[in-house]
């Protein structure tokens, strides 16, 4: 029982706390995720984070981008795939180097310098969407692109991540890299023929079956089970729910699917997915480095909004469209607390700045959806 009561104290609360923040205006995840730190370590130290947990967190993220990928646009995903990728790349480019430079007048080893810049290049487009999805603006332009590009951005930092393990290591060949790739160009030949053929063929046969909510739970393992090769091919679980979710876009009964993993996602794991990213922040080290953390934040958060942007406005887009975009990239979220945890255990950085780094990493994602939706309704309100 003891593993259950943390789960209904989440549940509840963050409905209480979403209540509120919707009420005033406010983007409702931004009050969930304050409420992880208000019951973590971070305040009050009410609930741990447990493997059940992150279990759940983990379904949860999975979930939520799946049902992105439903709601997105195959067409539109085509049609803004030029802007996307030039907005991943500068969205990459102009983080890393500014923190570059700035760990480096800081005092950074070099090391730990070009790892935590991997850390900032990172985008966690699964906060966005539940801003984009509240305001109606995920299908459109720019939440297209904004969703094509963090998956553009995803695989640049999960390579350079890779590379950058293994070349310190020793143990990475340029064998190593080219194979890495190849793999990568298989598993999109295969996402292509799951979202053409396989996942279509297999709806269809779904709903042909005499069993309670067989569309749903069939729609749900193949998520899970493309989530699974996606982290089998080195990539990251939540780009294979978007590519799965995306094959589910093209079938006749998208809507009522949806609506089924909606139900299951907001009434348990998205909710705790959100709450853990608070879990996961402590105060103990923000005394002597609050000006890092600031720092960081701060940097953070503007190279993604002028990087991506730029990359949006060379690409056509308008000022008000390519504000939109960028706020849509500065999330790091769970894609950074993963690169981080990964390069930690790596001994890629050290402990002494642990701490740090995770929390400048929460304070863009909490800065993150007001700014999203500032520049949304900026754009509203001159229509």
């Amino acid at each position: 029982m003891n593993t259950i009561i943390p789960i209904v104290i989440i549940l509840l609360l963050s409905v209480i706390v979403s209540h509120f923040f919707n009420k005033t205006g406010i983007p409702a995840v931004l009050g969930v995720i304050i409420l992880g730190i208000i019951l973590g370590p971070g305040v009050t130290n009410t609930v741990h984070q447990t493997h059940i947990l992150d279990v759940f967190s983990e379904i949860g993220v999975i979930l939520l981008m799946f049902i992105a990928g439903i709601e997105s646009d195959l067409k539109l995903l085509k049609k803004y795939f030029k802007p996307s990728i030039l907005v991943a790349i500068l969205g990459v480019v102009v983080p890393i180097s500014t923190v570059f430079i700035f760990d480096y007048f800081y005092g950074f080893p070099i090391k730990e310098n070009l790892f935590i810049s991997i850390v900032f290049a990172a985008t966690s487009v699964s906060i966005s969407v539940e801003v984009l999805k509240s305001l109606n603006y995920l299908s459109g332009a720019a939440g297209t692109t904004i969703l094509g590009a963090a998956v553009a951005d995803d695989i640049i930092a999960i390579f350079l991540l890779s590379v950058m393990t293994g070349t310190l290591k020793g143990n990475l060949k340029l064998k190593d890299s080219i194979l890495m790739i190849i793999i990568w160009i298989i598993f999109f030949i295969f996402a292509y023929f799951l979202i053409k053929k396989i996942i279509p063929y297999i709806n269809h046969i779904s709903t042909k079956l005499i069993a309670s909510n067989s569309e749903s739970i069939i729609a749900i393992s193949l998520c899970f089970s493309v989530a699974i090769l996606a982290t089998f091919v080195k990539l990251d679980a939540v780009l294979g729910a978007f590519i799965a979710g995306i094959a589910y876009s093209e079938v006749t009964n998208n809507k009522q699917i949806n609506k089924s993993i909606q139900t299951i996602g907001y009434s348990m794991f998205i909710p705790i997915f959100f709450v853990s990213i608070g879990l996961n922040i402590s105060f103990s080290t923000i005394g002597k480095d609050i000006f890092l953390i600031l720092s960081l934040t701060v940097i953070g958060v503007l190279t993604k909004l002028v990087g991506a942007g730029i990359g949006s406005r060379i690409s056509g887009f308008s000022f008000d469209t390519s504000y939109i975009v960028g706020a849509g990239m500065i999330s790091r979220g769970e894609m950074a607390l993963i690169i981080a945890q990964s390069g930690f255990a790596a001994g890629l950085m050290s402990k002494e700045y642990y701490s740090a780094i995770i929390l400048a990493v929460v304070l863009t994602t909490l800065i993150a959806p007001l700014i999203l939706k500032h520049s949304i309704l900026r754009k509203i309100q001159k229509k």
